[in-house]
């Protein structure tokens, strides 16, 4: 997905090492979450700025009817009860209805993320499910280990501009603490919230994450105050599996469509 807000490009050289880093990390809660929310066979599902599609991948494999959306799909494979559809959830409302809609690391991008929530609950069936997943704020205590000071301090200023970077483009990482009341302000009954954190190890799939981030974040990069150099041994570091730093919260909230919508 590539939209205003958003700061990472699927037709980016670096989009396929993005996306398997963020399956490695994140596909685990995503599914036991997803599972929670009750038998998926026969099941119609929207998977929204699916990405490459490990997650519609993982519904259609469970005997789910599966429409992938996103507005650079080209990475999601063909299955044969997996629909591609190209669009951008800020602007186009998804066609038809689903027993169940889910989005990962979207609507803290989004400037217009309430919006896109709107057409979210709206393709909703009486009773049917949405789940959303956010990382939260990294903790304040982001390095946990490190070879050196001077890594250790590295990859604060990195953390800094980092978030500085996303930031300015729109991120909210307050977003997933606010989503529980937006979701019952939506209408939505049954709203749950759980978190999961970790530590991440250098080259592990949190750090490969934030390695894929720096070439597509260079510029911005360069201008919160990293230089060059900064950059190339902060990609270093998080290879190094001497590293360890606390990861960002992944936050996950679901809640239900009113078994039988209100009056008009």
């Amino acid at each position: 997905m590539n939209t205003q807000g958003y700061a990472f490009d699927n037709a980016s050289d670096q989009a396929t090492v993005h996306h398997d880093a963020l399956a490695d990390l994140l596909d685990g809660p995503t599914r036991d979450a997803l599972t929670e929310l009750g038998g998926l066979t026969g099941r119609r599902c929207l998977e929204v700025a699916a990405g490459a599609g490990s997650i519609a991948l993982w519904l259609a494999d469970r005997a789910a009817e599966v429409v992938a959306t996103d507005i650079a799909p080209q990475h999601i494979p063909a299955h044969p009860r997996l629909v591609v559809r190209r669009e951008d959830i800020v602007t186009d409302q998804p066609a038809g209805t689903f027993d169940l809609v889910h989005a990962r690391l979207v609507l803290g991008h989004l400037p217009r993320r309430e919006e896109a929530l709107r057409r979210m609950v709206a393709a909703l069936r009486p009773g049917g499910a949405l789940l959303i997943g956010e990382f939260a704020h990294p903790s304040a205590d982001f390095v946990v280990d490190a070879p050196d000071p001077a890594t250790a301090d590295l990859l604060i200023r990195y953390l800094a501009a980092h978030v500085a970077t996303l930031t300015a483009r729109g991120l909210d990482t307050g977003w997933a603490q606010r989503a529980p009341a937006v979701f019952a302000d939506a209408g939505l009954t049954d709203v749950r919230s759980g978190t999961t954190a970790g530590r991440w190890r250098g080259g592990g799939p949190g750090c490969r994450l934030l390695r894929a981030g720096i070439p597509q974040l260079r510029a911005a990069l360069l201008s919160h105050g990293m230089t060059d150099a900064d950059l190339t041994a902060t990609m270093a570091a998080l290879d190094d599996p001497r590293v360890v730093v606390n990861g960002f919260p992944f936050v996950q909230v679901s809640g239900r469509a009113p078994d039988h919508p209100g009056p008009a």
